[in-house]
C-alpha cells in the first residue's frame, strides 16, 4: 500500500473515531433527551389545561372529545416545534456551526414562514379562540352577515355551514371572529335528520 494512501486512511479513521463519532453520540443523546422532554410536556398540557377542557357547555361525548383534542393540539405542536429547534441548535453547536449562522438561518426562516402563512395563522388563532370559548359546535344553527346555516364541520381554518336549500357556505375563522354571530344550540326542524 502506498504511503500516501496509508496516511489518508489513518487520518480518515482517526477523524471518524475521534471527531465524528463523539459528536454523533452526543447528537443522539440530545435528540433522545428532546424526545423524552416532548413526551413529558404532552402529558403536562393535559393537566395544565384541565380547567379549560372541563369548562365546556353541555355537549355530546363526541363533541367534548373533539373539543379537547383541538384545544390540546395547538400547544402541543408549538411546544414540539420549540423543543425541536432547541435540540437542533444544540446539535449544530456540537458540530461547531457558528451561533450567528444558526440564529440568522432561524430568523430568516421564521420571517419567511410567518409572512407567507400570515392569513392561515390568523385563521388558525381565530379558530382556536372559537374552540377555546366553546362558541360553536357541529349541529348549531348560526346566523351571521355571511349567511345562515347549520354548522356542518369546524375545520382548522374555516367553518362549513349548510343552508336550508343545501348550499354549503365556508367562512374563514378570522372573518367569523370579527362579526356578530347569532348561535342557536339546535338546528331548526327543517334541518334535523
Amino acid at each position: 500500500m502506498p504511503p500516501e494512501l496509508q496516511a489518508f486512511l489513518f487520518s480518515s479513521v482517526g477523524w471518524v473515531r475521534f471527531w465524528l463519532l463523539p459528536r454523533l453520540m452526543s447528537a443522539a443523546l440530545i435528540a433522545f433527551a428532546a424526545y423524552l422532554f416532548i413526551r413529558w410536556l404532552d402529558g403536562r398540557w393535559q393537566s395544565w389545561l384541565r380547567p379549560i377542557l372541563i369548562g365546556a357547555r353541555d355537549r355530546s361525548a363526541v363533541q367534548t372529545v373533539w373539543r379537547q383534542t383541538r384545544l390540546l393540539a395547538l400547544p402541543r405542536t408549538f411546544s414540539r416545534i420549540v423543543v425541536f429547534l432547541a435540540a437542533l441548535w444544540l446539535i449544530a453547536e456540537r458540530f461547531q456551526v457558528p451561533n450567528q449562522v444558526i440564529a440568522g438561518m432561524l430568523l430568516f426562516a421564521l420571517f419567511v414562514v410567518l409572512w407567507a402563512f400570515r392569513h392561515l395563522f390568523a385563521d388558525l388563532s381565530a379558530g382556536y379562540v372559537l374552540v377555546l370559548e366553546d362558541t360553536l359546535s357541529e349541529g348549531d344553527w348560526v346566523s351571521s352577515s355571511f349567511g345562515e346555516g347549520m354548522v356542518e364541520r369546524i375545520g382548522w381554518f374555516a367553518v362549513h355551514l349548510r343552508t336550508n336549500n343545501g348550499t354549503q357556505i365556508v367562512i374563514p375563522h378570522r372573518a367569523l371572529a370579527s362579526t356578530a354571530l347569532k348561535v342557536h344550540r339546535h338546528a331548526p326542524q327543517t334541518m334535523q335528520q
